[in-house]
């Protein structure tokens, strides 16, 4: 294991060898060491081994070997890694890709015209202040386990909102199988669920709301957790609407399901809650 002389290290996972200099040469100037990794697997033995040692994950999507679907799983699964802030770049990302698995950090293009920015916008800037914050609620009494539960909605957001698309499309199985007592219960779990996200967050954001240090990063944790919030409401709302006929019904799920897919994607305007 190479020594870090002290700096925070990023690990920067791509099969692709110039894209791996290219980001070596992004960080050169930068307060980070990189660990470059053009073997998915060996990053995942690494990690396993020293899970302490990266402050923040870098990783494409399309690999040969393992994807970056897959190697996100490994690192979330994981207690002892599940909160470092991960951030995937790639230069495809499309509706045909597995929605279930598109929840990291956040989702940089390739091709975006300043990636260097939205890489540390994204990522740095979240493992640079994520630890104050941490450090903020912990004296405010926050419980660890209702504080990783927060970081967890502000960090990996799409997790939350792939739940809900999950039982949308249970309820979408329901409705095909004229089933009303599945599609209550199902309706009546997805409510639950988000009340859950809005009782747990809503309190955190408060909290923060309320900091005598109100930093630029504070503020937008708390514009992110609002905007997200406020979408959750909008969803319940919709869900405890009444509908006229079976049909209306399903095109009211299909609604759902579409806008859930741009949320978690976030690359349609109105839906990013990354903006």
């Amino acid at each position: 294991m190479e020594p870090t002389d002290g700096k925070p290290v990023i690990a920067v996972i791509d099969d692709e060898f110039q894209w791996l200099k290219a980001y070596k040469r992004m960080f050169r100037s930068s307060n980070y060491s990189i660990d470059a990794y053009s073997d998915p697997r060996v990053f995942l033995d690494t990690i396993e081994k020293y899970p302490n040692r990266f402050a923040g994950i870098l990783c494409d999507i399309n690999m040969p070997l393992i994807s970056g679907h897959e190697v996100f799983e490994a690192v979330k699964k994981n207690k002892r890694t599940q909160n470092i802030p991960f951030l995937i770049v790639s230069g495809v990302l499309t509706q045909g890709q597995n929605l279930s698995k598109i929840q990291t950090t956040a989702y940089v293009s390739k091709m975006d015209d300043d990636l260097r920015k939205k890489i540390f916008d994204e990522l740095i800037e979240v493992v640079e202040n994520w630890p104050k914050v941490e450090a903020y609620l912990h004296g405010q009494n926050v419980s660890k386990k209702d504080i990783d539960f927060f970081c967890q909605f502000f960090i990996n957001y799409q997790r939350f909102f792939n739940e809900i698309l999950d039982y949308i499309r249970q309820m979408e199985q329901a409705c095909v199988n004229s089933d009303d007592h599945a599609m209550a219960q199902i309706s009546k779990q997805c409510m639950d669920f988000m009340d859950t996200i809005h009782n747990k967050c809503m309190g955190i954001i408060s909290l923060m709301q309320e900091s005598p240090e109100k930093t630029s990063f504070i503020r937008k944790i708390c514009t992110r957790g609002r905007s997200s919030l406020n979408m959750l409401q909008n969803f319940q709302f919709m869900l405890s609407e009444e509908t006229s006929s079976q049909n209306e019904f399903r095109d009211f799920l299909d609604d759902c399901r579409e806008s859930l897919e741009k949320i978690i994607l976030g690359t349609e305007s109105g839906y990013n809650l990354r903006e």
